[in-house]
């Protein structure tokens, strides 16, 4: 359990770094915090067990600990977007937050599909990948060509697949509901469906 103090810690000190952003984005009803609302209200309900009570399982360490990297490492790229590109205005990044959402979905199918990657062609995914992060640099907002093209290319990497693919939004979606937490949205963010 001492290890896992640090990684309380961890989110204690992320929490207070990003606090201010995620207000924001839940306050503007940013779609971008419904995508992440599932892992941030789990990590908060560990986080509270973890207070409450010295000992937590092994599988609620292992989630939390899950949850925290995945929420750091896409986090970092939402803040760079968003301070960077869009100069922390809320209202303009808004607006371009469905590709961003794409975005970071195609990070999240590639790294979950990292053992599979001397098998599937990527191809055609990493030049959606280019295609969007240049959309957004040009201020493009052509969304629903940015979605035909993603979900194209998802399709044909589906297609190359032997199972089906779940999200670790969808995990952390159905272990919000086995904790009892409340969410703001109750959308899946499955395939097909996540991106639109």
């Amino acid at each position: 359990m001492e290890q896992f103090h640090i990684v309380l810690k961890d989110f204690a000190n992320w929490k207070m770094e990003n606090i201010d952003v995620l207000e924001k984005f839940k306050h503007n009803r940013i779609l971008l915090y419904d995508r992440f609302e599932p892992v941030y209200e789990v990590l908060n309900t560990i986080y509270e067990k973890a207070v409450e009570q010295e000992e937590l399982s092994e599988d609620l360490q292992t989630i939390f600990q899950v949850g925290l990297t995945y929420l750091h490492t896409q986090f970092e790229v939402i803040r760079i977007y968003y301070e960077k590109l869009f100069n922390s205005d809320c209202h303009l990044f808004e607006d371009y937050t469905p590709l961003v959402t794409y975005l970071l979905f195609i990070s999240d199918f590639r790294s979950d599909l990292e053992e599979f990657e001397e098998t599937i062609d990527f191809s055609d995914l990493n030049d959606v990948e280019s295609q969007i992060e240049n959309m957004i640099a040009e201020r493009d907002n052509r969304f629903d060509y940015a979605a035909d093209i993603l979900n194209k290319a998802i399709s044909d990497i589906e297609s190359q697949l032997d199972h089906e693919y779940v999200s670790i939004i969808d995990i952390f979606v159905e272990i919000a509901d086995n904790l009892n937490v409340d969410l703001s949205t109750n959308k899946a963010f499955t395939v097909g469906k996540d991106i639109f």
